[in-house]
């Protein structure tokens, strides 16, 4: 036995090498491309010659190579799965004629035909087997020609009519390194990882078409040609798109390239050219271009500026850039704001020439940090995003102290980076929902790929360079660059390289920065003077050992900063001191805090302070906003008063509304208040609400014999205890969560008394005694992008019932966006407790298949007139228990309620066309306890059919039953009469789901 244990050790030791003990090595691919386009067919024609050089210590067996543009054939690829995970459908909605692949594929290696299979079911990745081992040193060549069905604009390769973006198209072979192959599927969420090589690629198309291109241009007369295009460039008035026919003369224009890992080509007849020269320390000249389509001319004007000054500054600061031209391309890119290629990047659609610098920064820095500096973007995307996003922000602030915007534009230049960044890594992690910095970028989910691996690595890079000081930090990066320049780096170089180089233990940064969620959350505690010495202390708030900055101001004045190191027991000094210091922990523009209102000592009103409207984004004091607010129902009329709150975006764990209003029908004061603390418990629980509701509104008036109403009015108390469970995976659609309140009513009621003067009765208010109730529910959600179902379980009773009742909706999508059928099942049992009152009193419990006012006894829902028996309003209902669509409240004992148990479908679907407004067809059908006896046409089954219309999304709902069982139509008829078609029509509103204190709830309410 042991002997067969010991031969299965060696089998997977050979099949898997020990990679961590080899040294450094990196394989080699030449590229020589021939290829024509075909701007009717959009088609690719091309030949591949590849030279493969094995310098590894292994031998090879097989290659894998991606075949890319299969990424786009059908909707049954890796990017297509994660496209949908992330709630983008435009590609699996997509027209076949619309869709890309690559095929005409016939790999032949040193002239010899292969074997070639699929790998692990991708239709973007094949494996190649070698018809003899490639041993270390080896090389082969690699031949084949293909095709390109080009694809319309879904992520980065496509084409917007006769515009090309023409990126990661050619077979490509994954990369083999120490430890091991590399396949990876096309995603859009997730980038590449590529061989170094020299690239020859000659491109053949009309005569018309002005390219842009990784590599060197190397005939004259087209250079002479982009010349004279960039000399042109203010005068340029070339016509908008479709205009301009392609020529029927073609040319063939080649591109060389040494030490990258890509080649991407972008080509249109309609490209304007705008020229710079970035100059270098060393003296060499980089030419900058820039390509924008007529429309887009002036947000491009001067863009080639930005690109030479980020040359420049990364040339100054990080490495010298070792190419002769770098391009930025204008173009219809749908995988974020722009897409980096060697010596070329595609920049998506821009709204304001602010937004379009912040953008080339980054994306040609992406020539250090991914071009130069090869690591895997699909394993460690933080290596190349977030330290590149650093260095973006650096150049962005500088560049844009130069330029002069007026407030408003500057307001929304800062909110929008504001949202894009910061605050989506906060608006996360406040919840405990972000992610470590250093995973696979397709483990993340779809906000936190920006807010984690672009703003908060580049802010732990900033928290780094602070720590360490600038003139150390260059210094190591800038032998980072010249030590795996051209190579791949892995995140363990990175760290043994700072480690060794500032003698300094960084676990703060490499491990709980990077590889743990740990929040950042430093607070201030206070100073002790003697003399002209102040001693300053603060610690942390959490398990995060980073150092802590402490800055010390006189007045605005910054007089330095110190740093507390861990464990922040010996406190940091300032000399000098007046009574004039001030001091604080000074890191928000490079510290990820979760907070910083404690960042110094707080101001008056223990720290508070009031404004308007709401807030986004981490602040220094803690803020309560005040809004106004209007409100109506039937009795109260018109209601206005203000909502006092601290709601803000990230969210506090402790948040009120109080909304105190006038109402003018009753002239008294009614409103509403939430108040709730969430906190995060442990790996079972993810977050538990502690919340308290109250709600006093009135709703019923009576004016019998008296000449001013009096009004009833409701008051309702609701503590309540949600606890969210915990999903270990981050993109999962699924929640549960579990929710338990006690629920106090407090209703007035009218009293009938005679008048002893004229005999006449008259209404006075009394209440009704106090009601408790206590209620448990569970909830499942699964909101994947297509299909979604969730389902309830609730318990509800008081010393008079019990009722448990269970319903669940699903979404069938149609093979049509935006198209699907939903259906929703319910059931229900009903137990009353024997009582002498309690059938009056119980009657509204009961189980009901159409909900309304009179059903909503514990006010869950809003009603506008929840007391009137006719009318437009009281036709109000609600889709709870049965969820039918028709009021039978005018009969003493309303068709479809039950005190034993109730059962309904209710289905709808939409229409196959497109409308200019949601029009759906619906149909509800349901049964209950003894539904023959108690039917007065002795059926067992109810059922109604309809149309409804959907207005503010699905704010408001309007109902009109066409077809209806025996029982409901005989109802309308005794009722209603000739208006019976008006009068059965129902509508709801959809508004008492608002919970701001569900945060999930919140994020979708502003949009985010």
């Amino acid at each position: 036995m042991k002997s067969i244990q010991l031969l299965l050790v060696l089998i997977i030791f050979s099949l898997s090498p020990i990679y961590a003990q080899k040294t450094y090595f990196q394989q080699s691919v030449d590229y020589k491309i021939e290829v024509s386009l075909d701007d009717k067919s959009h088609i690719l024609r091309a030949y591949e010659r590849l030279e493969y050089v094995n310098n590894s210590p292994d031998t090879l067996r097989f290659i894998f190579m991606h075949l890319w543009p299969n990424a786009y054939k059908n909707d049954r690829t890796a990017f297509t799965a994660h496209q949908v995970e992330n709630k983008e459908k435009d590609f699996y909605f997509s027209k076949e004629n619309d869709k890309g692949f690559i095929d005409s594929l016939d790999f032949k290696i040193n002239g010899e035909n292969v074997n070639v299979s699929n790998y692990n079911n991708h239709q973007d990745i094949v494996m190649i087997e070698l018809n003899q081992p490639l041993l270390p040193g080896g090389k082969l060549i690699l031949t084949t020609p293909f095709r390109v069905v080009v694809p319309e604009v879904f992520s980065r390769l496509g084409h917007d009519d006769q515009n090309y973006q023409i990126t990661q198209w050619y077979p490509k072979p994954a990369v083999y390194d120490k430890y091991g192959w590399h396949p990876m599927p096309y995603l859009d969420q997730g980038e590449f990882y590529s061989e170094f090589g020299n690239f020859e690629v000659k491109i053949t198309v009309p005569k018309n078409y002005v390219i842009a291109a990784t590599g060197d241009l190397q005939e004259q007369e087209e250079i002479e040609w982009i010349n004279l295009l960039s000399a042109q460039a203010d005068s340029n008035t070339k016509p908008k798109e479709n205009l301009v026919e392609s020529s029927s003369m073609f040319k063939t224009i080649s591109f060389k390239q040494s030490n990258v890992h890509d080649f991407a080509w972008f080509a249109s007849k309609y490209f304007g050219v705008e020229k710079s020269i970035a100059t270098l320390s060393s003296g060499t000249k980089v030419e900058c271009f820039s390509y924008f389509l007529p429309q887009n001319k002036n947000i491009y004007k001067e863009s080639s500026k930005v690109t030479a000054s980020t040359i420049e500054y990364l040339s100054k600061h990080v490495g010298e850039y070792p190419y002769r031209h770098a391009s930025v391309v204008d173009g219809k890119l749908l995988a974020g704001g722009g897409m980096e290629y060697p010596n070329v990047t595609i920049i998506g659609s821009m709204g304001s020439k602010e937004l379009l610098q912040t953008v080339i920064i980054h994306e040609v820095g992406h020539n250090w940090f991914y071009g130069i500096l090869g690591s895997n973007e699909r394993q460690h995307p933080w290596l190349d995003e977030g330290v590149n996003s650093f260095y973006e922000h650096k150049l962005d602030k500088l560049l844009s102290q130069h330029t002069i915007l007026d407030k408003t534009k500057k307001l929304g230049l800062d909110l929008t980076k504001q949202v894009n960044g910061v605050f989506l890594y906060n608006f996360y992690a406040n919840q405990n929902l972000d992610q470590p910095i250093d995973l696979p970028a397709p483990e993340y989910s779809k906000l936190n790929y920006g807010g984690v691996v672009y703003t908060k690595a580049a802010m732990m890079m900033a928290y780094l360079e602070s720590y360490l000081g600038e003139e150390v930090f260059e210094s190591i990066m800038k032998k980072y660059f010249n030590e795996w320049k051209f190579k791949h780096p892995y995140p363990i170089d990175f760290e043994q390289l700072f480690v060794a180089e500032s003698k300094k233990n960084l676990d703060w940064f490499f491990k709980d920065g990077l590889n743990s969620t740990q929040k950042i959350d430093f607070k201030y505690l206070g100073k002790k003077v003697s003399g002209n010495v102040a001693l300053v202390y603060a610690t942390s708030c959490t398990d995060f050992k980073g150092p802590i900055p402490i800055s010390a101001y006189r007045g605005d004045s910054l007089v330095g900063t110190k740093w507390l190191e861990y464990p922040y027991q010996t406190p940091v000094s300032f000399s000098n001191y007046d009574s004039h210091f001030h001091f604080k922990i000074d890191g928000q523009e490079i510290l990820p805090e979760s907070r910083i209102s404690n960042n110094q000592k707080p101001a008056a009103l223990l720290g508070l302070k009031l404004s308007f409207v709401s807030g986004i984004g981490i602040k220094e004091r803690n803020k309560i906003f005040i809004l106004p607010s209007i409100g109506y129902n039937f009795y109260n009329k018109f209601m206005l008063g203000g909502v006092l709150h601290n709601f803000r975006l990230p969210n506090h764990k402790f948040q009120f509304a109080l909304a105190p209003m006038y109402s003018f029908g009753t002239s008294s004061l009614v409103g509403s208040g939430i108040i709730g603390y969430s906190f995060y418990p442990s790996k079972v629980f993810h977050k538990v609400t502690l919340g308290l509701g109250v709600r006093s509104y009135h709703y019923d008036a009576s004016n019998l014999n008296i000449s001013k109403p009096v009004y009833a009015r409701y008051t309702k108390w609701n503590p309540s205890l949600r606890i969210d469970l915990n999903n270990s995976i981050a993109r999962s659609p699924i929640s549960k969560q579990i929710l338990l309140e006690y629920i106090g009513i407090q209703n007035e009621t009218f009293k009938y008394a005679m008048s002893v003067s004229d005999s006449l009765y008259r209404p006075t208010i009394t209440s009704i005694p106090f009601e408790q109730y206590g209620r448990a529910s569970y909830f499942y959600r699964n909101t994947r992008t297509f299909h979604p179902y969730s389902y309830k379980l609730m318990v509800e009773a008081n010393q008079q019932y019990l009722k448990t009742t269970f319903n669940a909706n699903l979404r069938i999508d149609y093979h049509l966006k935006n198209k699907a059928f939903y259906a929703r099942v319910f059931a229900g049992k009903f137990l009353g407790f024997s009582n002498s009152n309690s059938v009056l009193q119980l009657r509204s419990k009961y189980l009901s298949s159409t909900s309304s006012a009179s059903n909503d006894y514990l006010y869950d829902n809003i009603y506008i007139a929840r007391s009137e028996p006719t009318g437009l309003l009281s036709q109000q209902i609600a889709i709870n228990e049965g969820g039918f669509k028709i009021k039978t409240n005018q009969y003493a004992s309303p068709i479809g309620m039950s005190n034993n148990w109730l059962a309904a479908v209710n289905l709808r679907s939409d229409l196959p066309i497109k409308l200019p407004v949601k029009i759906q067809l619906f149909l509800d059908a349901g049964t209950f306890a003894n539904a023959g006896k108690l039917n007065p046409s002795g059926n067992k089954l109810l059922f109604d059919a309809g149309i409804e219309l959907h207005l503010l999304g699905d704010v408001f709902t309007l109902y009109a039953p066409l077809f209806m069982s025996k029982d409901f139509k005989d109802y309308t008829k005794t009722i209603y009469g000739k208006n019976r078609i008006l009068n059965t029509m129902t509508f709801s509103l959809n508004l008492a789901g608002i919970n701001f204190l569900n945060t999930n709830y919140v994020s979708k309410f502003v949009g985010f």
